[in-house]
């Protein structure tokens, strides 16, 4: 069995994401985790459109290129974006002129997902909490 770390009671096998004794957050629910990964994402997208994704991914590849590439001896066929993948790029990446909208809905489903965490969380604490 666990103990809390707070009140150092054992917990029972089925008590959730909160110590039923003091109320304690002993485990991170699954859909905060989720809304931190997007947010990231989201972020790491903002970013990469901060610096212009076609330098980052043309440093990148300069990276994987002197690492792999040539001493492995591998002579890769040259990469193209054409239509659709084009258009997913633009719309995830953003251009020079329109903002990473795929990085925006990223963010917003973090946040989402990060509130409905919380609100998980909130009624946990509610339902567990002692009454004095």
């Amino acid at each position: 069995m666990a103990a809390c770390p707070r009140c150092a009671r054992d917990l029972p096998e089925d008590f959730g994401s909160v110590c039923p004794t003091c109320g304690f957050v002993v485990r991170i629910p699954g859909v905060v985790k989720l809304g931190l990964t997007l947010l990231a994402a989201g972020f790491a997208v903002a970013a990469v459109w901060a610096f212009t994704a076609d330098a980052v991914f043309a440093a990148l590849w300069g990276l994987v290129d002197a690492i792999l590439v040539r001493p492995l001896g591998l002579a890769p066929p040259p990469f193209q974006l054409t239509s659709l993948l084009k258009q997913l790029y633009d719309f995830v990446f953003g251009t020079s002129t329109e903002p990473p909208w795929g990085g925006v809905l990223l963010i917003g489903a973090g946040l989402v997902a990060g509130l409905a965490g919380g609100a998980i969380l909130r009624r946990a604490e509610g339902l567990s909490a002692p009454s004095a």
